[in-house]
């Protein structure tokens, strides 16, 4: 039984960490879904346009959001660090609030990252859809990079 109220108790706390920058910033934005590559070859050239340029304008819409949604992710760490620094400067220093603040500070950077880390697929997922489409023969490529 202790071995299972750890665990319990552990996620209790790794939820609540994660919980801090979600209840100041929110969750972070929603992932436009991107057209694979056998989708782009599939459609007709007409289809297959319009779901380009569509998965563009999405991914510019939602990389607007998550530039906002990092500001406050990064405004929150500095919160936090502000906050941190003055605990330890205090007469008489709470390690526990302390300690709350660093733990509050590595969820955050997580929530960060993983944003990072989502927009890196998102990002990797468009280019294979846009390389797809440049590939065809029967559609405009003069919007297509320049090899």
């Amino acid at each position: 039984m202790p071995i299972k109220l750890g665990i319990a108790v552990a996620l209790f706390i790794a939820s609540t960490r994660a919980a801090a920058a979600q209840e100041m910033c929110g969750d972070p934005p929603i992932a436009p879904v991107i057209p694979s590559a056998s989708e782009i070859h599939a459609k007709s050239p007409a289809e297959a346009s319009a779901a380009r340029h569509g998965a563009f304008a999405e991914v510019r819409r939602w990389q607007g959001a998550l530039k906002s949604y990092r500001a406050c992710l990064t405004a929150t760490i500095a919160t936090d660090k502000r906050d941190a620094e003055e605990a330890v400067r205090s007469d008489k220093p709470d390690k526990d609030k302390i300690a709350k603040f660093n733990e509050d500070i590595a969820a955050t950077n997580h929530a960060y990252d993983a944003s990072v880390d989502q927009e890196e697929k998102v990002v990797n997922e468009f280019h294979a859809a846009q390389v797809a489409y440049c590939a065809r023969r029967d559609v405009d490529i003069s919007t297509c990079p320049k090899s």
